[in-house]
C-alpha cells in the first residue's frame, strides 16, 4: 500500500537516518527492537512476499559471517576452547551475530524504501540538480529487485522447457532409433577416457547420482544467471540509447510530478527532529551501544527502559502508524 501523502524528500531523510542507526546501535535490546519493528512495517507494506528471497540470500551470508569472524578474529577476554590450544572468543561470536543482524536490518530497510518511494519520485528529488547521480542511485536501488524478478521468470521458462523435453523423452522412450542414436555418443565419450588414469574415480563420479544432480543444478543455475545478465545488459543498452535520443541531461529537467509540503510532512519532520535529537544525546552518553572488545560489557539484566529507548521506538513508529491508518481508511 503506497502512502502518497508524504513528500518523497521526507522519506529519503527518514530512511537515511534508519540506515545510520542500523550501523550505530549495537545494544541487543535496541537491535532486536529495530528488527521487530522493521519486520512489522514490511508485513504491513506487503513486502513480506520478498522476505523469502531475502532470507535465501541472507541466511548463508550470515552463517558465513558468524563462522568466519570467530575463526579469524581471536580478540576477546572470554575464551572457548574447542580442542587443545585452538579457541574462539565469546566476543567474536557476539560481534558476528550483531553484524549479521545489522546487515539484515539494512537489507530490510532498502526493501521497505523501494516499496515507499518509486524511482519516479527519486528522479523528482535529484534530477534537476544531479541528473547523472540520480540515475545511478535509481538504477542501484532497482537492480536487486529487477534481477530477482527476471531470474524468476527465466527459471519458470527453463522449468517449462525442461518439462517439455522430459515429456518428449518419455513419449519416445520405447523408440529404438532414439536409443541407438544416443549409444554411439556414449561409447565415444567412454572411449576417450584414459582407463589407466583414475578410471575408478571417474566411473565412481559418473555413477554417483548426487554428484550428477549437483553438476546438473550448477549448469542450470549458470545458464539462468547468464540469460538474466544478458537480458539486463541488453535492456540497459536500449534504455541508454532511448535516453540519449530524448536529450537526457541536455537541459534542465522538468517533471510531471509535483509535491508540496503539507501538514503531515511537517509533523513527520518534527517527530524526526525531536526523536533523533533525544537519541543523539543518548548515544553521546553511551546508550544503545556496548563495548565488545576486549571484553563485552553487556548484561541482559540491564533493561533499557529510559527516555532514549522510548524516543527510539517513537522514531520507528510513524510509518507503521500511517500504514495501519491507510488500512483502516480503505477497509
Amino acid at each position: 500500500m503506497e502512502l502518497t501523502s508524504i513528500h518523497p524528500a521526507v522519506y529519503l531523510i527518514y530512511y537515511f537516518i534508519m540506515v545510520l542507526f542500523a550501523f550505530i546501535f549495537s545494544d541487543p535490546y535496541f537491535v532486536v527492537t529495530f528488527l521487530a519493528l522493521i519486520l512489522v512495517l514490511i508485513a504491513l507494506q506487503g513486502v513480506s512476499s520478498e522476505l523469502k528471497n531475502i532470507l535465501k540470500f541472507f541466511v548463508p551470508l550470515s552463517l558465513l559471517i558468524m563462522i568466519l569472524n570467530p575463526l579469524l578474529n581471536r580478540t576477546g577476554a572470554h575464551r572457548i576452547y574447542l580442542w587443545q590450544n585452538f579457541f574462539i572468543t565469546y566476543e567474536a561470536i557476539a560481534y558476528g551475530i550483531l553484524m549479521s543482524l545489522a546487515l539484515l536490518i539494512v537489507i530490510l530497510i532498502f526493501s521497505s524504501y523501494n516499496r515507499s518511494v518509486s524511482y519516479q519520485e527519486m528522479l523528482y528529488i535529484f534530477s534537476k540538480k544531479l541528473p547523472i547521480i540520480s540515475m545511478i542511485i535509481v538504477m542501484a536501488l532497482r537492480f536487486i529487485p529487477l534481477i530477482n524478478s527476471r531470474a524468476i521468470e527465466v527459471q519458470k521458462l527453463n522449468k517449462l522447457k525442461t518439462n517439455g523435453v522430459e515429456f518428449d523423452d518419455d513419449e519416445n522412450d520405447h523408440s529404438g532409433d532414439l536409443e541407438d542414436s544416443n549409444k554411439p555418443d556414449l561409447d565415444e565419450f567412454n572411449s576417450n577416457i584414459n582407463t589407466d588414469y583414475d578410471s575408478k574415480l571417474v566411473n565412481k563420479l559418473k555413477s554417483n547420482k548426487r554428484v550428477a544432480a549437483i553438476i546438473k543444478e550448477a549448469k542450470t543455475l549458470g545458464k539462468i544467471m547468464g540469460i538474466t545478465v544478458s537480458w539486463s545488459l541488453e535492456e540497459s543498452m536500449f534504455t541508454a540509447k532511448s535516453m540519449k535520443a530524448r536529450g537526457y541531461n541536455a537541459t534542465e529537467r522538468t517533471s510531471y510530478l509535483s509535491y508540496r509540503f503539507g501538514n503531515a510532512d511537517y509533523a513527520f519532520l518534527a517527530i524526526i527532529v525531536v526523536t533523533v535529537s533525544i537519541i543523539t544525546v543518548g548515544l553521546l552518553h553511551g546508550v544503545g551501544m556496548i563495548n565488545i572488545y576486549p571484553s563485552i560489557d553487556f548484561s541482559f539484566s540491564d533493561l533499557p527502559f529510559n527516555i532514549y529507548y522510548l524516543a527510539f521506538i517513537v522514531f520507528l513508529l510513524p510509518l507503521i502508524y500511517l500504514e495501519i491508518k491507510e488500512r483502516l481508511l480503505w477497509h
